[in-house]
């Protein structure tokens, strides 16, 4: 019973990112919490997964960043009159 019971930090982890994204069952459920409770390191582990996880998911925020056109002519401006002091 204790071999089904306990697991490897390794176990933990792959099942710390599984459960990321949502395919874990209720004995691996039993399985990961024994184990987080009492190993900080899959704790850590789990915690900095979770983090990377949600700012991956928020990056496409980012992208739509865009320069007015005014800017995008200052930007042509300058590297057009630098490019002549070469």
């Amino acid at each position: 019973m204790k071999k089904h019971i306990m697991i490897t930090c390794k176990r933990a982890s792959f099942l710390v990112s599984k459960k990321e994204e949502g395919k874990i069952g209720i004995i691996e459920q039993m399985q990961l919490h024994m184990h987080l409770s009492i190993c900080s390191l899959c704790r850590l582990f789990e915690k900095q997964s979770w983090l990377i996880g949600s700012n991956a998911k928020n990056l496409h925020i980012h992208n739509e960043a865009h320069l007015s056109d005014s800017k995008k002519q200052a930007i042509k401006n300058l590297l057009k009159n630098n490019t002549h002091n070469l």
